[in-house]
């Protein structure tokens, strides 16, 4: 393959409207195993270490899932919206077209294993003309979303810290300075240990497998055997609640989605660190699809699990710790309640740690195109661990800023999260409808594709990301107070605003797409 023909190839892949099809085949040239040839066939020089195994990949997805804590999070708050009938039919829904949106991804990134993810997807099935601007714009919405996770999973790891302490103490701590100080410490701690290296991260990810799986099954089976009584399984399958202020059941079903919504996210995170993947093409679409089908299973069986052994569902839905209150009534045990409450607590650290990183690559990606202000400081990787760490430092910064304002209002935090989610779920819908509008049947088939069904799952993908989006920024109680409002889409707005203004007066005369030469 002559440079020449490198050349063609790139341009007819990222530059065209309507591009050529071609099968992912590629001699490997100038010394370059076929990861290192793909990424510069794609624009990009090699410059992370190749030494993620499909083990890792799949591991690291599942594990910044972290359906076991992050489901047992917002179960509590989300019985008043749907009760046990919404969290169970809407695990499902939910689960049915995250399967359709992790399979579109697997696809797409079988075609571009890029670090870039969904920036870089956008980009690539963009027309020349558009194709800056939808990367832009959904590189803003997805980094948004990453800094908000890490952000969210910190505030929550605080919370079980807290729970454990009150569970075993009968002196209640109540303090939103020690709150903040811990989720800075949590923080701090994430990123001292990505900063190690990814050898590390893979080390922590094979420990956060096992530890997730046998702390699943501890939970699914101990809690159930333990509980006083067990509620009967029409009361679990069709028991609806209501306490949200809404007339709409139909509505607050829907607004009962967020616990399966943010349980549900993340597994696209594998894509950060596809760049070190061995394999790439192969190994990142089949990471996805384990880790998706394997958090489905796990969040159902956790489910049913914990619907079954309720105690005292009224005294849930007025707990400030709705999943320590769960625990001690089922249980009889303060130690026993902070056993469980410990289990949940590692598998949130874990996830913190795996967010970090992933939003720290990121950073960096967008940053290698100068998308971001002060790119060339960005731009930095340590040789010797493959580590962005001017991107880290920079994050860890931000999410410290970012907090304060909770001091003023404890709510301030739930609308992060409800950002987070969202900002998520947009950056998943946008380079699918730019695949969509300006690619269709014309991407280049990776290893993994999904044949004459590829553009219908694609469709389904769009048509349910811009759906949940709405859904998630309605209010989750009426009548609406400043106490009660969903600030997210305010949140969400104002950074979109940013990105937007950002680019009438920067980016779009000095953004163009790849500006990195793979020489």
């Amino acid at each position: 393959m002559t440079d020449k023909t490198v050349a063609k190839e790139i341009a007819s892949i990222h530059n065209q409207p309507s591009i050529e099809k071609l099968d992912i085949k590629h001699v490997e040239t100038n010394n370059l195993d076929a990861d290192a040839q793909r990424l510069q066939d794609l624009g990009y020089k090699q410059e992370f270490k190749r030494e993620i195994s499909l083990f890792v990949q799949a591991g690291f997805a599942f594990s910044t899932m972290a359906v076991l804590p992050s489901w047992m999070v917002t179960f509590g708050p989300c019985l008043s919206s749907g009760g046990p009938a919404a969290l169970i039919w809407g695990w499902l829904i939910v689960s049915t077209f995250v399967l359709c949106i992790a399979l579109s991804m697997s696809e797409v990134i079988s075609a571009y294993p890029l670090a870039g993810g969904v920036y870089s997807w956008s980009l690539m099935l963009s027309s020349k003309k558009w194709g800056p601007f939808m990367a832009w714009i959904t590189g803003y919405a997805y980094l948004t979303g990453l800094i908000a996770v890490v952000m969210t999973l910190a505030w929550t790891g605080a919370d079980f810290i807290y729970a454990i302490a009150n569970v075993l103490n009968e002196n209640q701590i109540e303090s939103q300075g020690a709150s903040v100080g811990l989720y800075i410490g949590l923080i701090v701690a994430g990123t001292a240990y990505n900063i190690l290296g990814l050898r590390f991260s893979a080390y922590l990810n094979k420990f956060m497998v096992v530890w997730v799986m046998i702390g699943t099954l501890v939970v699914i089976i101990v809690i159930p055997s333990m509980a006083p009584t067990h509620n009967s399984a029409k009361w679990v399958f069709t028991e609806f609640i209501n306490s949200t202020g809404y007339e709409s059941d139909g509505l607050v079903f829907l607004i009962g989605l967020l616990a399966s919504g943010w349980a549900l996210v993340g597994y696209e995170c594998g894509a950060q660190i596809v760049e070190g993947t061995q394999n790439a093409a192969t190994t990142a679409p089949r990471g996805i699809i384990i880790c998706v089908v394997g958090a489905v299973l796990q969040g159902f069986g956790l489910i049913i699990s914990t619907l079954f052994s309720i105690q005292d569902i009224d005294e849930l839905l007025n707990s400030d710790m709705p999943v320590a209150t769960f625990f001690l009534r089922a249980t009889n045990s303060p130690a026993v309640t902070a056993f469980f409450l410990v289990i949940l607590l590692v598998a949130q650290i874990g996830s913190l740690c795996n967010s970090i990183l992933a939003a720290g690559n990121f950073m960096w990606s967008l940053s290698r195109d100068g998308v971001l202000p002060f790119s060339r400081f960005l731009y930095k990787i340590s040789g010797d661990r493959s580590i962005p760490i001017n991107c880290l430092l920079v994050q860890l910064a931000i999410c410290i800023l970012v907090i304060l304002p909770s001091f003023g209002s404890v709510v301030y935090w739930q609308a992060i999260m409800s950002a987070a989610v969202i900002s998520i779920n947009v950056s998943y819908g946008l380079p699918l409808l730019c695949r969509l509008i300006w690619v269709r049947n014309d991407m280049p088939k990776g290893p993994f594709h999904l044949g004459k069904f590829g553009l219908f799952l694609n469709f389904i993908s769009v048509i349910w990301a811009s759906f949940f989006a709405v859904i998630l920024c309605i209010p989750s109680a009426s009548p609406v107070s400043p106490e009660s409002m969903n600030w997210s889409s305010l949140m969400i707005g104002a950074v979109m605003c940013f990105s937007i203004f950002f680019w009438y007066i920067s980016g779009r005369h000095t953004f163009k797409g790849i500006v990195q030469s793979s020489d």
